[in-house]
């Protein structure tokens, strides 16, 4: 699925500077630009349901002749088409509190992180940057060897600066410049061995 962040182009960029990364050290860098970590449909379905009452209640108090059938068709109705509507993305996200939205962003990449073997290189050397567009949330992961190096208080900078692109509308801007930051220190943190291989593929994860 492409992603209105980062386009096929944007992508092939990023996955040009993770193989140059990945050529210089022993590290294993996986970049996901997922459309969204969570379905988040509770809070599309109580606003539905207010709107819903509201219209009902509208039919029933300002045209009191109109069959009380007709008020519930009403209600079904703009019940439906609210629920539809809020599915949009730059709607939905302001249903989204900021805590669901990190603890949503935080279990797909972790469920990722799981799926996509990064805990299962040869050397501990994973590492994934994490983009989520609905959440606008980002994560950054490391496996043992990496985190050992690194650790969460590496990402802090990172994490921001991806942020800030995101919300200037250059996602991909962001990714090359947190890449390039990151390249010197993998390739500290794990130095390139010769009999290292490409153990995950380089293409970014786009769902």
């Amino acid at each position: 699925m492409v992603t209105s962040l980062l386009s096929d182009a944007d992508a092939r960029e990023v996955e040009a500077a993770v193989a140059r990364v990945e050529g210089g050290s022993a590290a294993e860098l996986v970049v996901a630009v997922v459309p969204r970590s969570g379905d988040h449909w509770r809070g599309r379905l109580l606003v539905s349901l207010g709107w819903a009452m509201a219209a009902a209640f509208c039919v029933l108090e300002f045209l009191p002749g109109l069959s009380p059938a007709l008020a519930l068709l009403v209600e079904l109705a703009v019940g439906l088409l609210s629920f539809f509507v809020l599915g949009w993305q730059p709607l939905q996200r302001w249903l989204v509190s900021p805590q669901a939205a990190q603890q949503a962003a935080h279990a797909r990449a972790f469920q990722l992180f799981a799926e996509r073997g990064l805990y299962g290189t040869k050397g501990r050397t994973a590492l994934l940057i994490f983009v989520s567009e609905l959440e606008r949330r980002v994560v950054l992961l490391g496996d043992a060897t990496i985190h050992a190096q690194l650790g969460q208080a590496g990402w802090t900078q990172e994490v921001q600066r991806i942020i800030a692109r995101i919300r200037e509308g250059r996602l991909k801007d962001g990714l090359l410049e947190v890449i390039a930051d990151l390249e010197p220190r993998l390739a500290a943190a794990a130095p390139r061995q010769a009999d290292d291989i490409n153990e995950l593929p380089d293409a970014v994860i786009r769902r």
